[in-house]
């Protein structure tokens, strides 16, 4: 079981049928997690057939490749790296990849190397990691493949910033653009275009080799750009738009002088922009996406559907603030009641994925999914026999070690008990602090070893 709390979330119930919904809520949690899985994803998509590498419906024939340099960053891509070196063995030439820091145990890899660097905000040690990357994949020839393997996290894991842009000044900016509600889309255009290695500069390295490119996908779209900021595909943003997305969030003006200078000499021609799509280098690169949050929620839908319960996917492309995104599936499921879906023999899940932004004005802790558990804590204490939970994939939501929420008719009144301001705390982008006050609904994992968004639940009973 990934949820290190589940008895104790489960034993906050007034009633067994309470009781009984908590744990199937955390149970559904737990599956979709594992079902996106790079160990699970992996070992299904990838196999060697005699000599013939395949990839879902990729094939490779290895008796045309002299060496094997493998590469990548993510928070799955130290278990991704695990697999196909299981796979592939000693035809693999050297390797490395960077991963969060103090998981580097839970892996066993011989040829390839794995490197802790620091997440969210990224550390020298990523730096160096993302250095050795080049000049290894710089060592490959025509005859020779390059295997990316990325995630989410990557972008943070892999950075290397433009040599006049000093770590601390791209940190500065790292921060002030999470908290400004800017979407990972956004964020990424700014971090490719002060980068030597992100959107799409890695694949200038690698070149004349082939380089496939393996993803386990955290951006809603599906767009591999996206996905650790780019390195080795076509990066189809701009370093205007760059600089209008720190406008759009008032960071401008704040932002360094040397982010400032470089951006601006990228936008008036006197920097070269990012590798595009046209560009040869790309002639000989392959993309492929292994999983993301819809596989997770697909998988859920069948698992509740096999237990007897009735399942729907509202959306897995959930995006948006979470105060609002929040309250839309709130009105959705109770239209769900008013249509009369409670009371009936087979009680109703409703499943959401994707990943909500939060505009963080306060001085607290917290996460997407526990501001949203918190903006729809208010209205439980009309609402029994509903159950939410909400947790991020990788196992952190936030700055927090908390991976997300439960939260039904009991903690409203429990917190009414306790006497906690719900508007207090999240005036103050407090969640964090509010939900470990109230002792009853903070889900803990761990680093899961996958990131695909964030799931987010409601069953019906």
């Amino acid at each position: 079981m990934i949820i290190q709390n589940l008895e104790s979330l489960i034993s906050n119930s007034r009633t067994t049928t309470e009781s009984n919904a908590r744990r199937f809520m955390l149970e559904l949690l737990d599956f979709g997690v594992k079902s996106v899985l790079p160990q699970n994803i992996v070992s299904k998509s990838v196999k060697l057939m005699k000599n013939v590498l395949c990839i879902q419906n990729f094939k490779i024939k290895l008796s045309q490749i002299e060496n094997i340099y493998v590469v990548g960053a993510g928070k799955a891509s130290g278990a991704m790296a695990e697999v196909l070196e299981q796979i592939l063995g000693s035809r693999i030439t050297a390797g490395l990849i960077n991963i969060p820091k103090d998981t580097k145990d839970r892996y066993k890899t011989h040829v390839i190397q794995l490197n802790e660097a620091m997440h969210p905000i990224p550390s020298e040690s990523g730096v160096l990691g993302a250095q050795k990357m080049i000049e290894l994949v710089k060592q490959a020839k025509v005859n020779d493949l390059v295997i990316a393997l990325f995630s989410g996290g990557g972008s943070a894991l892999l950075t290397y910033p433009v040599n006049s842009i000093p770590l601390d000044d791209f940190n500065s900016l790292n921060r002030a653009l999470i908290k400004s509600g800017a979407t990972i889309q956004e964020i990424n255009t700014v971090r490719k275009h002060c980068s030597q290695i992100a959107g799409g500069r890695l694949a200038q390295y690698g070149n004349p080799g082939q380089i496939v490119t393996l993803i386990l996908s955290d951006v809603i779209d599906g767009s591999a750009d996206a996905i650790a900021s780019g390195p080795t595909v076509p990066d189809p943003t701009t370093f205007n738009q760059a600089m209008e997305i720190l406008k759009k969030y008032q960071l401008w003006e704040s932002t360094s002088p040397s982010i400032q200078h470089y951006i601006q000499n990228g936008v008036t021609g006197n920097v070269p922009e990012t590798p595009k799509s046209a560009d040869r280098i790309f002639r000989k690169s392959n993309v492929i996406i292994l999983g993301d949050i819809k596989l997770a929620c697909d998988s859920i839908k069948k698992f509740a559907h096999e237990r007897g319960f009735k399942s729907q996917i509202y959306s897995s492309g959930i995006t948006g603030d979470a105060h609002v995104e929040g309250k839309k599936f709130l009105q959705f499921v109770k239209s769900r009641c008013i249509k009369g879906e409670r009371g009936k023999s087979k009680p109703l899940i409703l499943i959401g994925g994707g990943e909500t932004t939060v505009k963080v004005t306060g001085s607290g802790k917290g996460g997407r999914c526990q501001e949203m558990g918190l903006v729809l804590l208010s209205e439980f204490e009309q609402l029994s026999g509903i159950v939410f939970v909400a947790m991020g994939t990788d196992g952190i939501d936030g700055f927090t070690d908390a991976a997300g929420v439960i939260i039904d008719n009991y903690s409203a009144k429990l917190a009414k008990e306790k006497q906690l301001s719900i508007e207090n705390y999240l005036n103050d982008n407090d969640s964090y602090q509010f939900f470990k006050e109230l002792g009853d609904s903070l889900i803990f994992t761990g680093p899961t070893g996958t990131n695909v968004n964030d799931l987010m639940l409601f069953g019906i009973f």
